[in-house]
């Protein structure tokens, strides 16, 4: 975790700290490595809240782009007192998934249910050559307003297949400027459609929560 709280405040790691979880109120440790992302730990090595992925670099940045008092935000069902920490929710009430390792259906679908209004970013750059097998598969415009891409997928893994799954919109982080929302994806033969959107944009719209027509379905 980016934060825990140490004397009430809201904290990053540093060496020697010691706080509590916001979410579960158990102490944690600050680890700050030389090889990894400095992060929080809960001391009894188990997290309280079973979506939590550990965090990479490419998490941390996507986070850093947005206020941190939005980031690990904590949301509760009450009916079911259900409880679970968001990588950010925006001041207007959408929450931001930024997710590395894949999941299963069950779990996107449980995600999707608990958190309702949200976006699915997603690091395209986990597999191997996940990055330059899109490259190869994008295809020519096929829409104008908003732009799509025809793509025709060649790789062997299986992105596209997992995230065609999802309900909310999906953003796929290939790495360069732009994002690519998954449009329609058709798992036998392999062929879909994608629509680019500048990074920038993007994330001026979930910073004053403007409407996201570039990204609806």
């Amino acid at each position: 975790m980016q934060f825990a709280l140490v004397n009430g405040m809201a904290v990053e790691p540093s060496p020697g700290l010691k706080g509590i979880c916001k979410n579960c109120g158990s102490e944690m440790v600050a680890k700050c490595g030389q090889h990894k992302l400095w992060h929080w730990a809960h001391k009894s090595r188990v997290h309280c809240d079973p979506w939590w992925e550990a965090e990479t670099e490419w998490h941390r940045a996507w986070k850093n782009h947005f206020p941190k008092e939005w980031h690990e935000s904590i949301l509760f069902d009450p009916n079911t007192g259900e409880k679970h920490i968001a990588d950010v929710r925006t001041e207007h009430g959408l929450v931001l998934e930024f997710q590395h390792s894949p999941m299963t259906p069950a779990e996107m679908k449980s995600r999707e249910d608990f958190y309702k209004n949200m976006v699915w970013v997603v690091d395209g750059c986990r597999g191997e050559l996940d990055a330059a097998h899109f490259n190869l598969s994008l295809g020519g415009r096929i829409n104008e307003s908003p732009v799509a891409h025809s793509l025709h997928w060649y790789g062997r893994g299986k992105l596209f297949h997992n995230w065609i799954q999802a309900t909310k919109p999906v953003l796929i982080d290939f790495g360069g400027a732009n994002l690519w929302r998954l449009v329609m994806f058709d798992t036998s033969t392999q062929k879909g459609a994608v629509g680019p959107g500048g990074k920038e944009y993007f994330i001026q719209d979930f910073m004053q929560g403007n409407p996201l027509a570039r990204i609806v379905r």
